[in-house]
C-alpha cells in the first residue's frame, strides 16, 4: 500500500514534469465586451518543430500584429526568444479578442514557458499592457473595468502600464504594480520582496477641484435664461433654448456645466471607465464634468455609439454631464428619435453578432434652435420673412415624442444695447452653484435607498407622494392639464420642474407660484396651424 502522502507527492512530481516536458504556461488578462471587462485566459505552449508563432481564440487584427511586438520585445529587453513551435490561445474562444491588452501577458507566458523567469504569484495577477519594439509598455483602455473585475475575482496583484496606473489609483484592496517596461515586470516577478517597490501608492482626489475657464457673471441679461438654467440643472431636466441668432443660447448652454456639483469619486470613476475605452492615453481620473457639443453633420455612430466592436457614442461620453445639441434643427430627424429610448432609460444597449453591449448614458440635454429658418419669427427687433408654410415645415422636422421630453423650453431674446454696454457682472458660477447644492441635499435626502437621484427621474409613484395631501395643486394641474391639453409626460414634466424650484426655496411642499412658473417654462410661444396665433410646445 502506497500511503496518501506519497502518492500525493508523486502526483505533484508527474505534474511538474509533463508539464516542464510540454512547456505548458498560463496566466490571466482581460477583454472588454461593451464597457464590462471579462477574464481571458493567456495560454502558451512550446513544443518541437519548424519554429512558428500562432496565436489562436478569434483574435483580431491588433491580436495578431503582436506575435511581432511580443519578438522584438522580448529580444531588445535581453532575453532569448524561443526557435520553437509557439502556440498561443486565448480562452474563451468563443469571444472575440480586439485590442493590443495581451502583448505583455504573452511575452510573460513565453519566457515562462521557456524557463528564463520564475514566480510565485503568477495564480495571483492579472497583466495587461501594449508592448512597444524595446519592450516599453504602452497604455491600453478600458483599465478601471478590468481592475473592477479583477477585485471581484479575489486576485493580489494587477500589472498595468505605469503611465496609466493612476486611473486606478483609488482601489485599496488590490495592489496595483505599475510597469514601464517588460524589464521590470519581469524584476518584480522576480520574488516577493521586489515586487513591493512597484506597487503604485495611491492618490487622494477628495479635495480636487476642476475650474473651468468660464463663468456664468459673463453672461449680460437674459436672467430667465440663467434661472431656467438653473432649474434645469438642480434636478437635471432637459432644455430647450429658442432665439435668434447672437441671442446667447451657445453662450449660456456652454457655462450651464460650471454650475454643476462637483463630481464624486464614484461619479469620477464612471466617467473615466467611458473615456479609457474612448481614448487610451486617459493618464488619471477625470474630474470635470463632461460637455459634449457634436456638430450636426456627425455620424448616426458617433451619436449613439456602435461599429463593428462596438464604442461609446457622444451621448454616452456626456454620461454624468451635459449633451448640448446646437442647431437642433440641423441635425438629421432620425438622429434625433434615436435619443428616444436613451433618454427614457438612461442607458444605450447595441447587439452585434448574437451579443449586447450596454454603455450608460445619464445625461442632461441641452438643445438650442432658431424659431424658423431665417431665426427671427417672433422677435420683435427684426421682421421674421419665412412663410407660415415654411415655419411649419420648420418645426415638422422636429421629433414630436422628443420635443415632449424637453421639461423646459426658454425663449431667449436677443439682448438690447443698454445691456450689452452695461459693465456690471452678474451672480457668478460659485454662487448659483451653491443654491444648486442645497437643492441636490434636498433630493439626495428624500431619495435616499431608492433608485434614483434626481427629481427628472422620479416615477408615477414618488409624484403620488408629492401630490397625496396637496388638493390645491391637483386641482391646479388639472384646470392647466385641459387648458392646454397636456400630455401624460407633459403633466408629470412640469410636476418635476415644480419640485426643483420649490427645493430650490427649501419648501417641503410645492406650491402653487411654483407650478405657475414650471408651466411657463413648459409652454414657450404659440402658433397655430391655420392662424397666426400662439406656437405651442406642449
Amino acid at each position: 500500500m502506497i500511503s496518501i502522502d506519497y502518492a500525493g507527492y508523486i502526483f505533484d512530481f508527474l505534474h511538474k514534469y509533463i508539464y516542464h516536458l510540454f512547456m505548458i504556461f498560463k496566466l490571466d488578462s482581460f477583454t472588454l465586451e461593451g464597457i464590462d471587462a471579462v477574464t481571458v485566459s493567456v495560454e502558451v505552449h512550446l513544443s518541437r518543430g519548424l519554429p512558428e508563432f500562432t496565436i489562436v481564440g478569434l483574435p483580431g487584427k491588433a491580436v495578431n500584429e503582436s506575435r511581432q511586438r511580443v519578438r522584438s520585445a522580448v529580444i531588445n529587453s535581453g532575453f532569448d526568444f524561443p526557435v520553437k513551435k509557439i502556440i498561443v490561445n486565448l480562452s474563451p474562444a468563443d469571444i472575440k479578442k480586439e485590442r493590443s491588452f495581451y502583448d505583455l501577458p504573452i511575452a510573460l507566458s513565453v519566457l515562462a514557458a521557456s524557463g528564463q523567469i520564475q514566480s510565485e504569484v503568477w495564480n495571483k495577477s492579472y497583466f495587461v499592457g501594449e508592448l512597444s519594439l524595446n519592450g516599453d509598455i504602452n497604455p491600453v483602455s478600458g483599465l478601471i473595468s478590468m481592475a473592477e473585475e479583477a477585485l471581484n475575482t479575489g486576485k493580489t496583484f494587477f500589472f498595468v502600464p505605469y503611465s496609466i496606473a493612476d486611473q486606478v489609483s483609488f482601489i485599496s484592496d488590490i495592489k496595483i504594480i505599475a510597469c514601464k517596461n517588460l524589464l521590470e515586470a519581469v524584476e518584480a516577478l522576480s520574488g516577493r520582496g521586489k515586487i513591493e517597490k512597484f506597487i503604485y501608492k495611491s492618490r487622494n482626489i477628495a479635495d480636487r477641484h476642476f475650474c473651468y475657464g468660464f463663468d456664468f457673471k459673463e453672461v449680460k441679461g437674459q436672467f430667465k435664461a440663467k434661472r431656467a438654467l438653473e432649474i434645469a440643472v438642480g434636478g437635471r431636466h432637459n432644455i430647450m433654448l429658442v432665439g435668434p441668432p447672437g441671442s446667447g443660447k451657445t453662450m449660456l448652454a456652454k457655462r450651464a456645466v460650471t454650475i454643476m456639483p462637483d463630481l464624486n469619486l464614484e461619479e469620477c470613476i464612471d466617467v473615466t471607465k467611458i473615456y479609457s475605452l474612448y481614448k487610451k492615453n486617459v493618464s488619471g481620473l477625470i474630474r470635470e464634468r463632461p460637455f459634449r457639443n457634436p456638430h450636426h453633420t456627425i455620424s448616426r455612430m458617433g451619436l449613439i455609439g456602435g461599429g463593428i466592436n462596438p464604442g461609446p457614442g457622444e451621448i454616452s461620453l456626456a454620461h454624468r454631464g451635459i449633451l448640448f445639441l446646437d442647431e437642433f434643427s440641423q441635425f438629421p430627424r432620425n438622429f434625433i428619435e434615436d435619443l428616444r429610448q436613451p433618454l427614457e432609460n438612461r442607458e444605450i444597449v447595441i447587439t452585434r453578432n448574437h451579443s449586447s453591449y450596454t454603455f450608460p448614458c445619464n445625461f442632461m440635454l441641452i438643445v438650442a434652435t432658431n424659431p424658423c429658418y431665417c431665426g427671427y419669427f417672433g422677435n420683435d427687433s427684426k421682421k421674421c420673412v419665412c412663410s407660415l408654410r415654411e415655419i411649419k415645415r420648420f418645426w415638422k422636422k422636429m421629433s414630436g415624442p422628443v420635443m415632449d421630453r424637453m421639461d423646459m423650453r426658454v425663449l431667449v431674446d436677443r439682448l438690447p444695447e443698454t445691456s450689452f454696454v452695461d459693465t456690471e457682472y452678474g451672480e457668478s458660477s460659485e454662487t448659483i452653484k451653491s443654491r444648486i447644492n442645497k437643492c441636490m441635499n434636498m433630493q439626495i435626502q428624500r431619495f435616499e435607498g431608492r433608485n434614483i437621484v434626481y427629481n427628472s427621474e422620479a416615477g408615477i409613484d414618488t409624484i403620488n407622494e408629492w401630490l397625496k395631501d396637496n388638493k390645491k395643486i391637483r386641482d391646479l394641474i388639472s384646470t392647466v392639464s385641459r387648458k392646454y391639453n397636456l400630455t401624460a409626460r407633459g403633466m408629470t414634466s412640469i410636476l418635476k420642474v415644480s419640485r426643483t424650484i420649490a427645493d430650490l426655496e427649501a419648501s417641503i411642499s410645492i406650491k402653487e407660484h411654483h407650478v405657475i412658473e414650471a408651466l411657463n417654462y413648459r409652454v414657450c410661444f404659440n402658433y397655430d396651424n391655420d392662424s397666426d396665433a400662439p406656437i405651442n410646445f406642449i
